[in-house]
């Protein structure tokens, strides 16, 4: 009886510990992401797409239509923006939709930290999360990947 009051009393403590660490993680996520809540808005066509090996994390590249700004090439202490932009170009880097093709309308809209897909073909418009990489195997993927210098 003494045992079992024990496990329970450890499994108790297990649980709130990875609740506590769960909501530690969320709010540094939170203040993270905080940094894309700019002005930052653009919109282009699919011209070129490369995925890595990471859950197809890759680099999608946009002639852009639409854009807010002329150039965004900032650089974060840990890791980077999830966008550069230079002239009508631009490059996201996030997950590649596997039914994602040449010719589809991306918009990013980084203060609500959203990026919308359309295509034109069958599938219907969605939209996905969008959140500063920091993982350095994505990092270093888009590092060596890149057409910006």
């Amino acid at each position: 009886m003494k045992k079992a009051f024990k496990m329970i009393i450890l499994l108790i403590l297990f649980m709130v510990v990875l609740l506590f660490l769960g909501i530690i993680s969320t709010d540094e996520g939170i203040k993270r992401d905080k940094i894309l809540d700019n002005s930052v808005e653009f919109k282009g066509y699919v011209n070129d797409l490369r995925t890595s090996n990471n859950h197809r994390f890759g680099i999608i590249q946009l002639k852009l239509t639409e854009s807010s700004v002329n150039m965004f090439n900032d650089s974060l202490q840990n890791g980077i923006y999830p966008y550069k932009i230079i002239g009508d170009v631009a490059e996201i880097y996030t997950t590649v939709p596997a039914d994602l093709d040449y010719n589809d309308t991306i918009t990013v809209r980084s203060k609500s930290h959203e990026i919308e897909f359309e295509s034109t073909k069958t599938h219907s418009k969605y939209i996905s999360q969008l959140h500063v990489i920091e993982y350095s195997g994505n990092t270093d993927y888009v590092k060596e990947k890149t057409v910006f210098e």
